[in-house]
């Protein structure tokens, strides 16, 4: 614990959600959420250097990144209580960010996908700092489908309903199966 370089963003790896995730700026707060990962079960944690910066999703459909949507928390980070709280976060789509970030952060989710092998769609998760350099977080395969889920916004944002959004997944997925 007293190697490590503090703030630093804590992990477990398990769950989902956001579940048990919180950032550690001192060497007690890095302590209390490592014992929390293990009161939740999660033996295996992942630290990772934390960012500043905006959080910025982007979907990615077939053959092409979507518009990517901004995550304001209106207080602390994007944990699972402001992920699913009403009201607890804005989200804005498109990102209210500069074209040639818009094109690093696409690009960044294209790498992403390709690089996992991945087929149809997906989420990727970055902070974005103050330079626009997009910072990778995770990626998310199975992204929610409600009609105000993330990547139906962001198909909503470039003419394409939500009903269009589900037949195009499901056609692809066919597709990719039969080979």
């Amino acid at each position: 614990v007293n190697d490590t370089a503090l703030p630093v963003v804590v992990k477990p790896l398990m769950g989902g959600s956001s579940i048990g995730v919180s950032i550690a700026r001192t060497p007690a707060e890095l302590t209390a959420a490592l014992e929390q990962c293990l009161d939740m079960g999660s033996s295996t944690v992942v630290l990772e250097q934390y960012v500043s910066g905006r959080e910025i999703q982007v979907g990615y459909l077939v053959d092409r990144a979507l518009p990517s949507i901004e995550i304001i928390p209106k207080q602390g980070f994007y944990d699972y209580e402001n992920k699913y709280q009403p009201g607890a976060a804005e989200e804005v789509c498109p990102a209210p960010i500069p074209p040639a970030w818009e094109q690093r952060v696409g690009q960044a989710a294209l790498t992403v996908y390709h690089a996992l092998g991945l087929s149809v769609y997906s989420r990727a998760d970055f902070i974005v700092d103050q330079e626009g350099t997009p910072w990778f977080l995770e990626i998310n395969t199975l992204p929610g489908m409600t009609p105000t889920s993330l990547v139906p916004q962001e198909a909503a944002a470039v003419g394409i309903d939500y009903a269009s959004l589900c037949q195009r997944i499901i056609e692809e997925s066919l597709r990719v199966r039969k080979g």
